[in-house]
């Protein structure tokens, strides 16, 4: 019985994840959402007016807009997106055991005590 039980809510999990995953464009209302939905996932760059209206140009912030809600997929993200990579063999990673440590004791005296006399 736990066995169908743990199957049963797995399943359904995989489902709601799913959906999750999704964001919030797989649950529109509204016409006006559904405009807005398929503008994104045609990938147009666009911007919104006070009024509700839309703009279409190509500027940062259209495409900032239409990636911000979870079209990882779209050019605009992968063409704002800069890469430095370091020159195989520039600069090695640091160790950790390249830095001196401290011994976690104290030293010892180098010297035997002197006796009062």
């Amino acid at each position: 019985m736990l066995r169908k039980f743990l199957f049963l809510f797995l399943l359904t999990s995989v489902f709601w994840q799913a959906i999750g995953v999704a964001g919030k464009g797989t649950l529109v209302s509204g016409q006006a959402d559904l405009a807005h939905a398929a503008l994104h996932w045609q990938e147009a760059s666009h911007h919104h007016h006070d009024d509700g209206s839309y703009g279409f140009d190509d500027s940062k912030a259209s495409a900032k807009h239409l990636t911000a809600d979870g079209v990882v997929a779209s050019p605009a993200l992968v063409q704002s997106t800069s890469l430095a990579v370091a020159a195989y063999g520039a600069a090695r990673p640091p160790m950790t055991d390249d830095a001196a440590s401290t011994p976690p004791y104290l030293e010892r005296l180098r010297r035997p005590p002197r006796l009062s006399a």
